[in-house]
């Protein structure tokens, strides 16, 4: 094995491991809390681990992209950066708001969580594809 195998074999590892981890917090944390908890701590405490988790899937991707471009998998890291931002926007999304609230006017929680949750769904399967990308050497 070359050093570019064995690049492209880290990045497609990196980018599983991204893949891994926005199911698990997508689907099973979202079960698993809304199945043994009241819906006010399942909903805060899925928000919380989206946004821990989107933060370190956005570490991995990075990783993978580093590691694909030096692995010569050009569309690996094209797809794995695309991924790491598109994980970013969680944090974006789940950020409070700052300023003045208006009188009367409530935030959506419930709505950003679907959202954040649809986003980790989504590049879920781009994290996957970045990995099967990497492991083919694109």
């Amino acid at each position: 094995m070359d050093i570019s195998g064995f690049f492209q074999g880290m990045s497609a590892a990196l980018a599983g491991g991204a893949a891994a981890s926005g199911w698990t917090v997508a689907v099973i944390v979202a079960n698993v809390a809304f199945d043994g908890l009241d819906y006010n701590r399942a909903d805060r405490q899925l928000r919380r681990v989206l946004l821990v988790a989107a933060s370190f899937q956005a570490i991995l991707l990075g990783g993978a992209a580093v590691c694909a471009i030096f692995g010569g998998a050009i569309a690996a890291m094209v797809v794995s950066l695309l991924t790491a931002l598109g994980f970013l926007t969680n944090v974006w999304t789940l950020a409070p708001r700052k300023g003045p609230r208006v009188t009367g006017v409530r935030e959506n929680r419930k709505g950003k969580r679907v959202v954040a949750v649809s986003l980790t769904l989504i590049m879920t399967l781009m994290a996957a594809a970045a990995a099967v990308l990497a492991a083919m050497g694109f």
